[in-house]
């Protein structure tokens, strides 16, 4: 992870505003990979506190275990009320090892209304020395009195690549970790997660999706899929296959998991697939996202099918 946050501009920016003495007294993390959220709030920690994993303090910081900096909530648990205001009054207490403090609060997202009004005024204006980072797999349930009161610092998804070498670097030759790459969407945890078992069930699933080519029996499809906790697996792996069935025609090749769609079809599923994969943050009906994306497909092979009549 800390080769991949390394990379990103977010952390840059960071770095920049800690050498320069510059930064920021709360910011707000935006990074969507919920397995890898905490650690990566920790990667951003090492650098407030001018520190490394390989020296003393870096590995207290690693561990939960340094008293300047309070990471919420416990592992299991959310940061509720009785948490944040456990945090507000240790806010008023003198740094115990250093001469600043920073607290570290991950899964922000989960935290409800009312947990983040009772941080607002603390975030807005902490006592001399306290710093708070924030981090939230989607800014979509962030209160906006609390977006206006944050540095902002977003990190995109990391392109395939980037996750496959990752990902050899956690499971070396690993049977599906190139396929967990491209099918990850650019979420190093979605990516592990297939690479150490998901991937079969995941590809099933899009070859089943890929298998409908009337409307009939894309609804009967999608409606199966509706309460799947692998929705966006399963749309990036069906966008994936997508573009290597395209590939293969394109070539002259035959690819079975594709083989009843046209070239077109299949460059318009890639793109409908991808434009599904953004909207999935957006909408909470997964089996009308599957059942439309699925539509537009067919629609386009059907298109080409009578031109070719």
């Amino acid at each position: 992870m800390e080769a991949l946050i390394g990379q990103t501009t977010a952390y840059k920016i960071f770095c920049r505003e800690a050498e320069a003495g510059r930064l920021a007294h709360a910011y707000m993390l935006c990074f969507e990979d919920a397995d890898f959220l905490r650690d990566a709030l920790k990667i951003f920690a090492l650098r407030f506190f001018g520190t490394d994993a390989g020296e003393r303090l870096g590995g207290q910081i690693l561990r939960e275990a340094y008293p300047d900096c309070r990471i919420y909530p416990e592992q299991g648990k959310k940061f509720n009320a009785e948490a944040a205001v456990a945090l507000i009054e240790d806010c008023a207490m003198r740094p115990s090892a250093g001469d600043k403090k920073l607290y570290v609060i991950s899964s922000f997202e989960d935290c409800s209304a009312v947990v983040q009004n009772k941080l607002l005024k603390v975030v807005e204006e902490p006592p001399e020395g306290v710093s708070f980072l924030v981090g939230a797999t989607t800014l979509l349930p962030v209160l906006p009195t609390i977006l206006s009161r944050v540095r902002l610092l977003e990190v995109p998804p990391f392109t395939s690549e980037q996750i496959y070498s990752a990902l050899e670097r956690m499971l070396p030759g690993g049977q599906f970790n190139r396929l967990a790459a491209e099918s990850s969407g650019g979420v190093l945890g979605v990516a592990a997660a297939l690479a150490r078992g998901q991937f079969g069930e995941v590809h099933s699933a899009a070859k089943e999706i890929l298998s409908a080519t009337d409307a009939g029996k894309a609804g009967v499809v999608a409606a199966g899929y509706a309460d799947s906790k692998l929705k966006k697996q399963i749309v990036a792996e069906v966008q994936r296959m997508c573009l290597e069935g395209a590939r293969a025609a394109a070539c002259g090749r035959r690819d079975a998991a594709a083989s009843a769609w046209s070239l077109p079809a299949l460059i318009k599923g890639a793109e409908i697939y991808g434009g599904a994969l953004r909207d999935l943050k957006f909408n909470a009906y997964f089996s009308a996202l599957l059942y439309s994306a699925m539509l537009g497909m067919i629609e386009e092979n059907n298109k080409w099918q009578r031109l070719s009549e």
